[in-house]
């Protein structure tokens, strides 16, 4: 999406079919599921009005691999972002690819991919970064956005005004917003929460009166990088009440998508035949290789490999999966959830303004 933005801004063809404009914003909503904006239709009504072309996100349903693809015009399985918390077998240590850099320049070398930003600069065209302060500096911008002029607003509402100044410029250029506060919400009080749905209700307003404020000769993409699943509590599923902790060097992935990085001498397969007697009613147990086979992911590349789990656990109903021995304590207080392979969480709204 953020390849045809500069493309639409640079007078060629593109994936999306944009016409050319002299500028063109993405607003990424992160968390906001094709099937999350529907079903709360009555407090963004504006919205809903609109007609969403099919979309999905790359699987896993986070952000660190939505957003990374998003921002290389690469693949998951070529880039390295092959999930949010893996285990590096190389350097044989455990990565957050989404907060846990130290800093920008840790991120920017991880991610040798050029960016969208960096091929708008390189070709004559601007790229601007809307998004909150702490952002800037961080490991992940340094992998994402790197070459981009980053505003740092902290406030959604000032986020849309900075953006419709910026647009105002007559210069050609490419502006991500991003608003990370409806995922935020979701995993604190879950997306069917009344705070969730106000903060919605806030958001579709914004929107609304931002489209009809934009230049003449401006365009507007918005869209997400997941869906978001409520689970209640008592839908946990805990492997450490199935494998001990010497099973493992690591447990990661997301919540609806663990990642199992078993110890050298474990035998992978009678783990396997264990986790499908014991959860096959809940959850998919694959390997890497399945999911390769099942269209959700291609070959991988060696950096992708280095990272790549040797069993993945995928929510198929309504649970959450942590293993204690791993996982963070407030993590399991989340109420909001994504990663897996379920609809709700791959499909997301692409609604396309001025085009």
């Amino acid at each position: 999406m953020l390849i045809s933005a500069l493309a639409s801004v640079s007078g060629q063809n593109n994936s999306l079919g944009l016409v050319s404009r002299r500028s063109v914003c993405v607003i990424l909503v992160d968390g906001l599921g094709a099937s999350n904006l529907k079903s709360a239709s009555g407090h963004a009504r504006f919205l809903n009005s609109q007609q969403s072309d099919s979309a999905m996100c790359w699987f896993p349903a986070t952000t660190s691999t939505s957003i990374s693809s998003f921002a290389t015009a690469s693949n998951p399985w070529e880039n390295g972002f092959l999930g949010y918390q893996v285990y590096d077998k190389s350097l044989q240590t455990p990565r957050n690819l989404l907060s846990g850099w130290v800093d920008f320049f840790e991120g920017k070398n991880y991610q040798n991919n050029m960016t969208v930003a960096e091929s708008a600069v390189s070709s004559g065209v601007s790229f601007v970064t809307v998004a909150p302060s702490l952002y800037e500096h961080s490991g992940f911008t340094g992998a994402t956005m790197r070459g981009s002029t980053f505003y740092g607003v902290d406030k959604v509402a000032d986020r849309f005004t900075e953006t419709l100044r910026l647009l105002s410029d007559p210069a050609p250029k490419v502006v991500y917003l991003y608003i990370p506060e409806l995922d935020q919400m979701a995993h604190a009080r879950g997306s069917e929460s009344i705070s969730w749905l106000n903060q919605l209700e806030d958001l579709d307003s914004l929107v609304r009166d931002f489209v009809s404020d934009i230049p003449k000769h401006s365009g507007v993409i918005l869209t997400a990088d997941h869906g978001v699943v409520d689970v209640p509590k008592e839908n946990h599923i805990y492997l450490d009440d199935i494998m001990p902790l010497s099973e493992f060097k690591f447990v990661g992935g997301d919540t609806r998508s663990l990642y199992l990085y078993f110890q050298d001498s474990v035998d992978v397969e009678s783990n396997r035949n264990l986790l499908e007697q014991t959860l096959s009613e809940s959850c998919y147990i694959c390997t890497p290789e399945d999911l390769v086979n099942a269209g959700y992911w291609k070959t991988l590349s060696s950096k992708s490999a280095n990272v790549a789990p040797d069993l993945l656990v995928l929510a198929r109903k309504r649970v959450a999966l942590y293993h204690r021995g791993f996982a963070k304590v407030k993590s399991l207080a989340m109420v909001g959830h994504h990663g897996s392979i379920t609809n709700e969480e791959l499909a997301i709204p692409l609604l396309k303004f001025g085009f």
